[in-house]
Parts: C-alpha cells; sequence; structure tokens
C-alpha cells in the first residue's frame, strides 16, 4: 500500500468515526478534498478542504459558487471577500443593538459579528435544518442565547415578525440567502423588501449581497431604490459580488469622504481583522440602474421581465437600422 493509499484509509475511518458521508478520493482542484455530502430537502450539501481552508458548496453543477469559507487556523480571516464587504452597513449604522441575517451558510457573518458587538442580539433565518450542524462542525459556528438560528424560510420569518404585538425592530439586516449561484426569487420583490422595511428601526439598515455581473443587478438595484428613501452600492474587486445597502428613514446617503472617516472610527474602535477603510473604499455613489431595468414584484417572474427588455432591445435596434 502506498503512503497516499495509507493516509486515504486513515482519512476515511476518520470521517466514518465522525459521520462524515464523503465520496472516496474526490478531489477537486480548487477547493480540495471531499469531506462531508448530504442531500437535503433543499441542497446538495459539500464541504471541501484544502490544507486549513474548509469550503461549503451547495451542488457540482453550474458554476463554482463558494456559499461559505473559513480558514480553521484563523476564524477571524475573512477567506471570503464579500462576507467582509457586509460589514458596510455599520458605516450607517455603527452601534446595532439588533440584527437579522437572512441565511446562514457556514455562519461566518454572523459569527464574526457576534464576535465584534458581544451584546448584539442576532437572529438567523435559515431554511434548510441541515445547515446548521454543518457550520457548527466545520465552520466554528456556535450559537448561543444572542445568537440565535430558527430554521425558517426567511420571508416566513419576518412575516412572523410582523405579527408580533410589538413588532421587533432591527438595526442591521443582512440578506444572504443563496440557492447556490442565485437568490431564491422571493426574496428579491418589491413585496418582499417591503415587508422587510416594516421590521427595520427607522436609523437602520438592510444589505443585500448580491452579483454584480449579470443584468438582473439592474433590477434588484431598481427595486431596492424603488422601497428605500435612501440607497448605495459598495462593489467587490476580487468577485463580482456587491451589497446594495437600503437605509431606514432617519439614514443619510454617505459621501465617499464621510465613508471614509466613519469607517476609520470603526476600525479603530474594533480593529477589526479586515480593514474597514478597504471597505468604504468600495462606495460607488453614482451608479444608478440601466434605464430599462424593471421593478421586480410577487407576479412577476425576473426571467419574463428580462426577457421582455430584450425585445425592447432587439426592436430598438431593428428601428435603429
Amino acid at each position: 500500500m502506498t503512503r497516499r493509499m495509507r493516509w486515504l484509509s486513515v482519512f476515511l475511518c476518520v470521517a466514518a468515526a465522525l459521520g462524515i458521508v464523503a465520496a472516496a478520493g474526490e478531489y477537486d482542484p480548487d477547493l480540495g478534498w471531499l469531506i462531508y455530502s448530504k442531500d437535503s430537502l433543499y441542497h446538495r450539501i459539500l464541504v471541501y478542504q484544502s490544507d486549513s481552508v474548509v469550503s461549503l458548496r451547495f451542488g457540482r453543477r453550474g458554476p463554482l459558487v463558494i456559499q461559505s469559507q473559513v480558514d480553521t487556523r484563523d476564524l477571524s480571516r475573512h477567506v471570503q471577500e464579500y462576507s467582509a464587504l457586509t460589514f458596510c452597513g455599520l458605516l450607517y449604522q455603527p452601534q446595532p443593538e439588533t440584527a437579522l441575517v437572512v441565511g446562514l451558510g457556514g455562519g461566518v457573518i454572523p459569527r464574526e459579528l457576534r464576535h465584534y458587538y458581544p451584546d448584539l442580539k442576532i437572529d438567523v433565518a435559515e431554511i434548510d435544518a441541515d445547515i446548521l450542524p454543518v457550520a457548527k462542525q466545520f465552520f466554528g459556528f456556535r450559537p448561543d442565547e444572542k445568537l440565535r438560528v430558527h430554521v425558517s424560510d426567511g420571508r416566513v420569518f419576518i412575516r412572523k415578525q410582523l405579527r408580533l404585538d410589538p413588532v421587533p425592530k432591527y438595526d442591521l439586516i443582512i440578506l444572504d440567502a443563496f440557492l447556490g449561484d442565485y437568490i431564491p426569487f422571493h426574496l428579491m420583490t418589491k413585496e418582499f423588501l417591503k415587508e422587510t422595511q416594516e421590521i427595520l428601526a427607522p436609523d437602520g439598515v438592510v444589505v443585500a449581497n448580491v452579483f454584480y455581473d449579470n443584468r438582473l443587478f439592474d433590477a434588484e438595484l431598481r427595486t431596492f431604490i424603488n422601497v428605500f428613501p435612501s440607497c448605495q452600492v459598495y462593489f467587490g474587486v476580487w468577485s463580482v459580488n456587491a451589497m446594495i445597502v437600503g437605509g431606514g428613514p432617519s439614514v443619510q446617503p454617505l459621501s465617499v469622504e464621510e465613508a471614509a472617516r466613519r469607517a476609520a472610527a470603526l476600525q479603530a474602535e474594533h480593529a477589526f481583522s479586515f480593514d474597514m477603510r478597504a471597505v468604504a473604499a468600495r462606495l460607488r455613489p453614482g451608479i444608478a440602474p440601466e434605464r430599462r431595468a424593471q421593478v421586480l414584484t410577487d407576479d412577476q417572474a425576473p426571467v419574463n421581465s428580462l426577457r421582455w427588455q430584450e425585445a425592447e432591445r432587439q426592436e430598438a435596434e431593428g428601428a435603429a437600422s
């Protein structure tokens, strides 16, 4: 038996002892060894490890989209750019007391919020009951009395909150619910954002993690602008992630200079493992959606609206020729 085969045999024995369902010897050149695989009600959950970096992915098909990633040697390091970018909401609300995160994944965002804001009360809405054990086992996530995970669709959870008396208000809401490489449509519409707005504190902000490398981004931005009185965007540099920030009625847009000033103050106070000033530098105040972008609504699927936009474009090109 070769050394590699002996190592693999030991690895599989340990994996079996830990209850890990793994494909024997499966290796991905980008992510490393597959150490966990399970078909849940919503996903094929895959966990890979390369040296000390552990990655979460949903399914093998389609473009490579990593849901969460941690360095087990240093959990405070933000391996993915987008997780640090979500902290841009703190530039508008630097002292949140309550937060809601829609979508758990590996739990990096709520875990880091809990670390830097130890008194912050955080609710997490995660639709897939099989994700929480994965986040705890592989990604260092630990819920507690102030960090609670609710197994619920994000929109259903928000509607339940709206039925409470009094309705709870959140200072910071982060929308990070991805199914592979797309956001569930019912978490993108005008109606959903209006429901979200109803549980947002007047000086609170909603931060939505989206992709900016497709035409749907313009529709998402148009929808945010239609709902929130204040709306700005932060763009990733090493990724195609963007953060759309929608503010409550007391929130004012930031200039690049003001964002930098607030970032420096936050960095000095909390000593983030990433540089908040670099996050602030991703702000693009003048960004506006493409003129023909439509507001997304519950009764209008984005595939249809984008199809109409394409038909309009072809008609315009035909008229011009």
